[in-house]
């Protein structure tokens, strides 16, 4: 195994090993890196944005760049391996119409990425980017990446990742975002393809105001593996966040959450919530939630839950009783469980395609 992938998403404090809850490792192996051939920037980009090599991150101040809450090993093979990279700068004072889209087509020509993206949203920007990943069904592929948002002081920056991979694949990925004062992120994640999904999310609110969410949605079937590490951190006044995630799982999969609130020394007046709403369609699932709460403030709010549990059965009678099949009154419930997440996704034809493929990636239950 690739010593870049072992022991990801290591949990801020660390409980008793036997939990198996501490860190993850890859159990797959990570492929040969080859250039990536395809062009995942859209034809056309909304006015004003700037879509550029990776490269010019070298004009910015690198101490002030989001820092990944990621192993050393993992970082070094990312710089190293990288076959795609870009930095999407959103210009002071602008507000972008239309989303900035980056669509990922892994396939047989193109089996392995390794991406690295930086958004910065200069001060009082507006703008919502997309990513996404796919590939056919009959190709295997492998994808590791790392997207950094530095949003300055009153940006604001809607990131939306969706992974919809083949079956049989892994996917590994980073988020990092600073965020300056008066500035918000949010991040929207839909986790629904690969065979091994390790997905880490951290949002450091470093000026006073400055706002942090993380929504997310996931899909476990058959045998696939899910790790989830959302981790936001107050280290300024009057900072607020909130953590809101839904899964669905079924056969015999296996997840583990784990979701952070860290309220750091002169976070006062500050506010962070999370929330992890999972529905569990079979007996033979691994289902591991670990919520924390850090504080090292008095003057603060955190607040955190877990609900687990199977489909309502009243609810599915009273859909049956109208119509519908078993198979179809659960694919209304789960539907239902992940719209208010996917309902923030401001392009209609993505929607669409994400609810299109949890419908069949949902066939059989």
């Amino acid at each position: 195994m690739n010593k870049a992938f072992k022991n990801l998403n290591e949990i801020p404090m660390l409980t008793w090993s036997w939990l198996h809850v501490n860190d993850a490792d890859l159990k797959q192996d990570f492929p040969a890196v080859l250039p990536y051939q395809n062009n995942p920037v859209q034809d056309v980009l909304p006015a004003g944005v700037e879509v550029s090599s990776y490269e010019k991150i070298g004009a910015l101040p690198l101490e002030q760049l989001p820092v990944i809450k990621a192993k050393k090993e993992l970082l070094d093979y990312m710089s190293q391996k990288r076959n795609s990279g870009y930095m999407i700068r959103i210009p002071e004072g602008r507000e972008m119409d239309k989303p900035i889209l980056l669509s990922y087509v892994l396939d047989g020509i193109s089996p392995v990425l390794t991406d690295d993206i930086l958004i910065l949203a200069e001060t009082g920007s507006k703008a919502t980017v997309i990513i996404q990943y796919t590939s056919e069904a009959a190709d295997t592929v492998s994808h590791s990446g790392i997207t950094r948002i530095w949003a300055e002081a009153g940006a604001e920056i809607t990131l939306v990742k969706v992974q919809m991979l083949s079956e049989g694949s892994s996917h590994v990925d980073h988020v990092a975002a600073s965020i300056e004062e008066n500035a918000k992120v949010q991040v929207l994640m839909a986790e629904l393809g690969a065979q091994e999904s390790i997905t880490n999310c951290s949002l450091d609110l470093i000026g006073e105001a400055a706002e942090g969410r993380i929504d997310s949605v996931y899909l476990g079937d058959g045998e696939r593996k899910l790790d989830i590490n959302y981790i936001v951190t107050h280290s300024q006044k009057n900072t607020v966040s909130n953590i809101q995630s839904s899964g669905v799982m079924a056969d015999r999969c296996k997840k583990v959450f784990r979701g952070t609130i860290d309220f750091k020394s002169g976070a006062s007046g500050s506010k962070g919530s999370e929330e992890e709403v999972t529905v569990l369609l079979s007996p033979e699932i691994i289902n591991i939630s670990t919520p924390l709460l850090l504080c090292g403030e008095e003057d603060v709010e955190g607040a955190h839950a877990v609900s687990t549990g199977t489909i309502d059965e009243d609810m599915l009678f009273y859909l049956m009783t109208r119509g519908f099949n078993e198979t179809e009154a659960k694919k209304v419930i789960v539907e239902a469980s992940f719209s208010p997440v996917l309902e923030k996704i401001e392009d209609e034809r993505l929607r669409e395609s994400v609810f299109s493929y949890v419908r069949g990636r949902l066939s059989h239950v």
